[in-house]
């Protein structure tokens, strides 16, 4: 009876590679590698982050220069800085919208100003729980 196997379909082999295998791939790649930056393209081929492409490429005896791998630290960490602010910028509430009618509340699809509206319409204390008698 024959096995059921995983198929990685659509996935290409070089970046379904462990380490092991990548090593292997690469030293035919390198004699054949015609282009300017090594360490990018050895990412896009295999599929991995600069960091690892690095460490398997000095394993392989290819030199990076130390000034560009400190300059690509930092400018990953300036974006992830970047990220970080933005993602704090983005958690702070907007004003509330002042609304005319209920109808323009329920158009702006903003149904806890619509809520705060009816409430304030009847009466009712929009942060009180509203309960029905037993």
């Amino acid at each position: 009876m024959a096995r059921n196997r995983k198929h990685n379909h659509g996935i290409p082999r070089t970046k379904r590679m462990k380490r092991s295998d990548r090593l292997q791939s690469a030293v035919l790649w390198l004699k054949e590698f015609e282009g300017k930056n090594v360490l990018r393209s050895y990412c896009k081929r295999y599929g991995v982050d600069w960091r690892c492409a690095a460490i398997e490429l000095s394993r392989l005896g290819i030199e990076l220069d130390p000034a560009y791998l400190s300059q690509r630290e930092q400018s990953e960490r300036q974006l992830a800085d970047k990220r970080k602010r933005r993602r704090e910028s983005e958690d702070t509430t907007p004003a509330p919208i002042e609304y005319e009618s209920l109808f323009d509340a329920y158009l702006a699809k903003d149904f806890a100003a619509l809520h705060a509206m009816e409430c304030e319409r009847d009466g009712i204390d929009p942060d009180s729980t509203y309960r029905t008698s037993e």
